[in-house]
């Protein structure tokens, strides 16, 4: 995985400050849907109502265990709940500390959160990019369209199909992999994201290490 170490520190003494950073708190109960991207967000805008109109925040997949007996995942304790959240609303954001939510398969307990910096890498990747299409070749048209409209070059790499289920309708996408990003546009991307759903996960980057993984997924 590759950062850009010189240039990250040419950048900090230029009095360089991103826009976003992630917030990742402890999160403990039992299990979660492997669907949850809407609930989870609904959930989180019970406590934080002003999160529902806030321009790049975003609410990161949640990572956990298949369950083995249902849909569901397991929350252990390495499993964080992380928002990608404007540098100035993070003090809004540790009203969280403390509650409880429930996307669909019992209660989960929000802990102590910690803040952890978005960094340049020529490398990242999306769980689930939405352009509210499941064709593969529109999909990517669409990428290049929203990528080419914020001046970003990079090669991409489509993975899996993604599915998520909305009242009335489901999400369609892909998860996507982008590579070779300079500096600058490394950052845009990480606080701009791509396409729609923030708030469900969608369109979320972060670093990756290898470009192959992607490619054979």
């Amino acid at each position: 995985m590759r950062m850009y170490n010189a240039e990250w520190e040419a950048l900090k003494r230029l009095n360089y400050t991103p826009k976003v950073t992630d917030l990742q708190f402890d999160l403990t109960g039992f299990e979660i849907p492997a669907d949850h991207g809407y609930a989870l967000f609904e959930e989180i805008v019970r406590h934080l109502p002003w999160l529902r109109d806030l321009a790049n925040a975003g609410i990161h997949p949640v990572h956990a265990t298949p369950s083995g007996r249902n849909e569901n995942l397991v929350i252990n304790r390495r499993v964080k709940l992380v928002l990608r959240m404007p540098v100035e609303h993070v003090a809004d954001a540790r009203e969280l500390v403390g509650k409880e939510i429930d996307p669909g398969a019992g209660k989960l307990h929000i802990g102590d959160l910690k803040e952890k910096a978005v960094t340049p890498y020529a490398t990242l990747y999306s769980h689930f990019v939405s352009v509210d299409t499941e064709d593969e070749a529109l999909f990517l048209n669409g990428i290049r369209g929203l990528m080419e409209e914020i001046g970003i070059k990079a090669g991409l790499i489509p993975g899996k199909a993604q599915r998520m289920h909305i009242p009335k309708r489901v999400i369609g996408g892909y998860s996507l992999m982008l590579h070779d990003i300079d500096l600058m546009q490394s950052m845009i991307l990480q606080e701009r994201g791509l396409g729609l759903h923030r708030g469900y996960g969608c369109g979320i980057f972060i670093p990756h290490k290898s470009i192959k993984e992607v490619a054979i997924d």
